[in-house]
């Protein structure tokens, strides 16, 4: 089995387009897959988002720290209910963010856990509570222990074989292709597509 973890903004493109790329490997690649994807905040994150062009909406480095934070609790909470409706959340609160420059807000992620079908009374127990706060520090932590420094970042491991994983620092499209072709990957071995769909045609 492969361990993957993927390492996020809380928002932005790229982090949007890695997602993608990233979900498309794990519903092709034959091999069973544990996959998480983990929003990563720290001064350097919140401070490259505030300065990039990008940034249409904040001029406030504590307010953008602030909303970031929170955009990670309400994912949490939703992950609480399942990591399909968790992942779901993240994909819109993210492109309504992004796509269209707004802040966030707590009555977006309300009306973001309401599109996405989320118990609405478990969620708004849960987006602030003591147990998201929790398990985002645990996130923190392990980004940590995986020397993760830069987003997006793909953590892979064969949990098969001899523990052997790799850290992909500016994950894309591009070098998940040199991962899976390259043979003197150490976890080249470890992947295969029998049944690879349109949308990831480079591993065939």
């Amino acid at each position: 089995m492969l361990d993957v973890y993927l390492f996020v903004t809380p928002w932005g493109e790229q982090c949007m387009q890695s997602e993608k790329v990233m979900m498309d490997f794990v519903h092709n690649v034959d091999q069973k897959v544990s996959f998480q994807i983990i929003p990563m905040l720290n001064m350097q994150i919140v401070q490259n988002y505030l300065h990039s062009e990008a940034n249409t909406s904040y001029q406030s480095y504590n307010e953008l720290s602030e909303d970031m934070y929170h955009v990670i609790l309400d994912y949490k909470a939703a992950l609480f209910q399942c990591k399909r409706h968790g992942r779901n959340f993240l994909k819109l609160i993210q492109k309504e963010i992004t796509t269209k420059n707004i802040c966030y807000s707590k009555n977006l992620g309300t009306k973001i856990g309401q599109i996405a079908n989320l118990d609405m009374e478990m969620f708004e127990a849960d987006r602030r509570s003591q147990l998201a706060q929790d398990s985002f520090k645990a996130d923190q932590q392990t980004a940590s222990e995986m020397n993760v420094l830069v987003s997006p970042s793909a953590v892979i491991f064969n949990d098969d074989g001899d523990d052997c994983g790799i850290l992909v620092e500016d994950f894309n499209d591009s070098i998940l292709q040199q991962i899976c072709q390259d043979t003197e990957c150490p976890l080249a071995d470890s992947i295969s597509f029998s049944h690879a769909s349109i949308a990831f045609p480079h591993v065939l």
